[in-house]
């Protein structure tokens, strides 16, 4: 028996001995600061190229194995290196910046990035992020006006999010808000986004160099862009889906006047503001009568037949109350006539600056008449809200570049 119980012990003490030096093989995995490498990568299949940009290839990819599809980014320049490194150099951080910022952010209007692979060997890399099956803003309205309030409600709530993380986008366009078949709108295209502190002022808030398809605000002329400067863009956007996709009954229009005012002490401060006003019902509900929009669409379309071209560095009178005065001051000028005998002064009424005109095109005085009535008989929030109407139809117009005087330059 003291046999058995001797050779229970010795099995015992090798095993004890066993389990201790498998302890000691395990410890480094349970080290936290060990690196762990999954060296079997997902394969995925290439479905399409989905386009090209400063930065680099985005294609649409397949796993098969997840059942889901995503989108790569490639890093690949349009400028080579040897050509000019510094810039070369620079789209790759900001391109690094993109998959930094866009990691960190999990919301339903923003689209999420997943990993990001450094190929810096090969002087490339690759962000791999959410595929987006959507239709550009301004083609998704045209489609379907009535989603349009659904659709800037949900634009909006993205961009709180972004500001509220401290994340300026940079690039608002209307390639750049893609929508869903839900509906729902994601904001794409973070390649000149930028993290900022928001409590700081300076180099990080200067504006970017862009070909902006917009009027641009004032602020930079001071070289500023801040959160302020992307809620005027953002309403300068539903200004143009207003415009374009016919969206008579969108019911934010008062709101996007306030975000895209000029001067930024009345401007909305901020996109949390905006969704203040959006839950309040501050800004909806301003209806217009069949006559009121009939009696508008006349006197518009007779504006901006006479116009041929506005420069580029024209500015637009937005103050409703001195244009009705200078509308009433041509009225008394000419109301004995059945036409302007110069409609270029009907144009000088709201544009500040230089501009062509058509002198062949005529515009009735009766036109002009009930336009004045249809003003006399509306809100202050009606009025803006026509007069806004009226300056985006004539940012439409061909804008053209001031002529530049040689003989005032030595040679």
């Amino acid at each position: 028996m003291r046999e058995i119980f001797v050779g229970i012990g010795f099995v015992l003490r090798q095993t004890l001995l066993q389990l201790v030096e498998i302890t000691k093989l395990a410890k480094p995995l349970m080290n936290k600061s060990s690196k762990i490498e999954f060296n079997r990568p997902t394969k995925y299949t290439l479905l399409e190229v989905l386009g090209n940009g400063a930065c680099g290839e985005t294609v649409h990819l397949r796993d098969e194995g997840m059942d889901a599809d995503f989108v790569a980014k490639k890093y690949l320049p349009i400028i080579a290196e040897k050509d000019d490194p510094d810039l070369f150099s620079e789209l790759l951080g900001r391109f690094r910046d993109e998959a930094r910022i866009l990691f960190r952010l999990n919301h339903p209007n923003i689209v999420r990035v997943f990993n990001y692979f450094d190929y810096s060997e090969y002087k490339t890399s690759y962000i791999l992020m959410e595929y987006v099956s959507g239709t550009e803003l301004l083609d998704y309205l045209k489609q379907y006006p009535a989603k349009a309030d659904r659709v800037f409600e949900g634009v909006v709530d993205g961009f709180a999010h972004l500001q509220s993380r401290g994340i300026l986008h940079r690039d608002i366009r209307p390639a750049n808000i893609l929508i869903e078949e839900t509906g729902t709108p994601k904001i794409i295209d973070f390649g000149f986004g930028k993290e900022i502190d928001i409590g700081k002022s300076g180099d990080d808030r200067k504006s970017i160099s862009l070909n902006w398809w917009c009027e641009t605000p004032p602020e930079f002329s001071d070289a500023k862009y801040d959160f302020q400067t992307e809620v005027y863009f953002v309403g300068k956007l539903f200004q143009l889906a207003i415009q374009e996709c016919g969206l008579s009954d969108f019911k934010y229009r008062l709101l996007l006047i306030s975000m895209c005012n000029p001067d930024r002490a009345s401007r909305t401060a901020s996109f949390e503001d905006v969704k203040r006003s959006i839950n309040e019902g501050k800004f909806s509900e301003l209806a217009f009568s069949e006559g009121e929009i009939g009696t508008y669409r006349s006197f518009a379309k007779a504006l901006s037949e006479v116009v041929s071209s506005i420069q580029s560095d024209a500015r637009f009178d937005r103050e409703p109350a001195k244009v009705l005065n200078k509308l009433e001051e041509l009225y008394r000028k000419t109301m004995l006539e059945e036409t302007l005998a110069a409609p270029n002064k009907l144009v000088s009424v709201f544009v500040l600056g230089s501009f062509r005109f058509w002198t062949s095109t005529e515009v009735e005085v009766e036109t002009l008449l009930k336009f004045i009535e249809l003003m006399r008989g509306l809100s202050e929030e009606k009025r803006s809200i026509v007069l806004e109407n009226l300056i985006l139809r004539l940012e439409a117009c061909e804008r053209t570049e001031p002529k530049i005087d040689y003989d005032d330059i030595p040679f």
